[in-house]
């Protein structure tokens, strides 16, 4: 760790290694063979013997390191670690103070957010109410058309079913009218034949009365007494004229029919006086 931090800040450690190895072969003639033999580690090494048939190898591999650190070294790791934990100190203001300037900024975003969204929400409420009121408008329009409309339907409907109205008190009337034409008809022919009735039976009796009239006379010629006669019988009918209204029709009656008869007799009576 101090040589990667001396390293970093130019300053290296004073080492110091050296290494010596050993070779020893010797070679024997005879049968091949192959021995290793590892000998007792020397100071600061270690030797290996090989032998193979008449081949005898032996090597000794030395390896020495010295290490040294100067005090001035050590004052610089110590300064090192000093400003290492000065630097953290600062890191963690710093990460502190950013985080805080963080934690402000986002905050002002929300806020930020938070009002762009209550601002848009009142625009759509805005925007929600004015197309509602025109859409209300819209249909108040279509509306009172579809009632205008109505009512001209309505008013057509009216004068026809009025002109039919009219059209059936029309039939009603003549109708009406022709049943007491005919009823007058019939009431006229009634009453003349009433009258007929009572002319007839009128005439009837004038004869009477002059068939009793020419009696007394012959019974005056019997006592002789001469004198003129003359009788006039009058016979009237009288019916009253009246007049019957009903839906603008009138009948009126005649008002009267007198008929006159008159008979003149003439004889001569004789009287005798005392």
């Amino acid at each position: 760790m101090a040589s990667i931090i001396n390293k970093i800040f130019g300053n290296d450690k004073d080492e110091k290694s050296s290494s010596h190895t050993t070779s020893s072969i010797t070679s024997h003639s005879g049968p091949t063979s192959t021995t290793v033999c590892t000998d007792a580690k020397g100071h600061g090494g270690t030797a290996h013997t090989a032998v193979s048939d008449d081949i005898r190898v032996k090597s000794t591999v030395t390896s020495d390191t010295q290490t040294k650190v100067s005090m001035e070294n050590a004052a610089k790791i110590n300064d090192l670690m000093t400003k290492l934990s000065t630097t953290h100190s600062q890191i963690d203001a710093y990460s502190k103070k950013r985080t805080d300037q963080i934690d402000e900024a986002v905050g002002a975003s929300l806020k930020k957010v938070v009002a762009e969204t209550q601002a848009q929400q009142e625009q759509l409420l805005h925007d929600a109410n004015s197309r509602t009121k025109a859409l209300e408008e819209e249909y108040k329009l279509k509306l009172q058309t579809c009632v205008e409309e109505l009512h001209v339907q309505k008013a057509q409907t009216l004068a026809t079913l009025e002109k039919e109205l009219k059209e059936r008190q029309e039939r009603i009337l003549t109708r009406a009218r022709a049943e007491i034409d005919q009823l007058n008809q019939h009431a006229n022919e009634a009453k003349i034949n009433v009258m007929k009735d009572a002319q007839t039976k009128i005439n009837t009796k004038v004869e009477d009365i002059t068939d009793q009239v020419q009696a007394l006379g012959a019974d005056d010629a019997a006592r002789r007494l001469q004198s003129t006669t003359t009788t006039v019988i009058t016979s009237q009918t009288k019916a009253t004229g009246e007049t019957q209204a009903v839906i603008g029709a009138a009948v009126v009656v005649p008002d009267e029919k007198t008929t006159t008869h008159v008979t003149e007799t003439s004889s001569t009576h004789s009287t005798t006086q005392n």
